[in-house]
């Protein structure tokens, strides 16, 4: 069962000190005396050095509170003994623990190191990070009456989960954890809420692979994290960098065949290498055949077109001069375009190359596994990488790089 667990860590020093938490004030020798006054939490593990477990545990001890443990670390002379801490604290968390840091007493690299615990703890464990307080010591003045603030540090923590989502988002197309953060309570504003579903909507145009579709979606990318900005960058002041190194990533993806076919081929020749470079063979296959027909169609003179029966003669033009450099077709058995290819085209035996690895690959992937004689996976990462050398030869002939 899940608990509410604070974590503190106590110095070899103890001072008579008033905190002042949400306008009321609370007095301790050490500061976990008064965050147990304002908390509310069913374990407080109190990490303790050797010096600190003599000096200063006691006053925690005397409290008689059951809920208070010991928890004895090293004293962080080295790299070694810092990592032992991080070993022995995250052993005491479990599964849905809600947890509660306090960084006020300790060495001076205990707020680095907690970061990192909450970073570890969310990611591994689903913990909740309830807050991270500091009491602030050096702040106060007690000659004058002015109390040591107490500061929640915690918004900081949410930063990883930014950076983290942005980055999940920019190598895979999986927006899921970024909208998410947009619209975390479901209380966002319009504009965030827009830019919330926009990311959403271009994660499943990625991850179904529909580059036709998702071009749209991006076109409104930028202008929806604008305004999604002004009014989350009081609480994410960083956003504004994460939001151009998303719009700069998958702005390159934006093109319309119907308006300027080149620079629309342009775009989808970016999405296969951005699917090659993070390792979405599947979506990165899929499309290097459809835009290998789209370029044979542009080459050839011809108007976008995305009826099947049309694009399945330009495939079958593509695989006719194929068969023919391997002498399993005759050139008077090619169709129209085909012959056109093969007479006329100097760029034909690169093309018929890449078609030549492409097709096997591409039905490897497609069918799962599922063939006798299946290509190996090995293999299939060798091809890809032929692939994506073919098409950067042939993309050139074109002059689409």
């Amino acid at each position: 069962m899940s608990q509410t667990k604070i974590i503190t860590f106590l110095g070899a020093i103890a001072r008579s000190t008033t905190y002042s938490y949400q306008d009321k004030n609370y007095v301790g020798e050490v500061f976990a005396q008064a965050l147990r006054e304002f908390c509310q939490y069913d374990t407080m593990l109190v990490c303790v050095t050797a010096l600190a477990k003599e000096k200063t545990f006691p006053i925690l001890e005397a409290l008689n509170d059951s809920r208070i443990q010991p928890i004895d670390i090293p004293t962080g002379r080295t790299t070694e003994e810092m990592w032992e801490t991080f070993k022995i604290i995250t052993q005491q968390v479990d599964e849905g623990d809600r947890v509660i840091f306090d960084i006020t007493h300790g060495l001076r690299s205990l707020p680095f190191i907690v970061f990192l615990f909450a970073a570890y703890l969310k990611a591994a464990k689903s913990v909740s990070i309830e807050a991270i307080y500091y009491g602030a010591l050096e702040l106060s003045d007690s000659k004058n009456g002015i109390p040591a603030p107490v500061i929640d540090l915690s918004e900081f923590v949410s930063m990883i989960d930014w950076i983290t989502a942005t980055d999940q988002f920019i190598q895979t197309g999986d927006a899921r954890q970024l909208s998410g953060l947009l619209n975390s309570d479901g209380n966002a504003g319009n504009a965030t809420k827009k830019a919330a579903k926009t990311l959403f909507d271009i994660s499943t145009a990625t991850v179904l692979c529909q580059p036709l579709h998702l071009a749209k979606i991006v076109a409104n990318l930028e202008p929806d994290l604008l305004k999604a900005q002004e009014q989350i960058e009081r609480t994410v002041p960083p956003f504004e960098t994460l939001r151009q190194r998303i719009t700069d990533t998958f702005g390159d993806f934006i093109g319309d065949f119907k308006q300027e076919t080149k620079a629309a081929l342009k775009a989808q020749l970016r999405l296969i290498k951005w699917y090659f470079d993070n390792n979405r063979l599947m979506e990165g296959m899929t499309l290097a055949r459809e835009w290998l027909i789209n370029g044979v169609i542009y080459r050839l003179g011809l108007a976008f077109d995305l009826k099947v029966k049309n694009r399945e003669e330009i495939a079958k033009a593509i695989s006719g001069v194929e068969m023919v450099s391997s002498d399993r077709l005759t050139v008077e058995e090619l169709n129209d375009y085909g012959k056109i290819i093969h007479d006329t085209w100097s760029e034909k035996d690169s093309l018929s190359q890449l078609w030549n690895v492409l097709q096997p690959v591409r039905n490897a992937l497609d069918h799962a596994g599922h063939q006798e004689g299946a290509m190996s996976v090995e293999k299939i990462l060798k091809k890809v990488h032929q692939i994506s050398l073919l098409l950067d030869n042939l993309a050139t002939t074109w002059e689409l790089i």
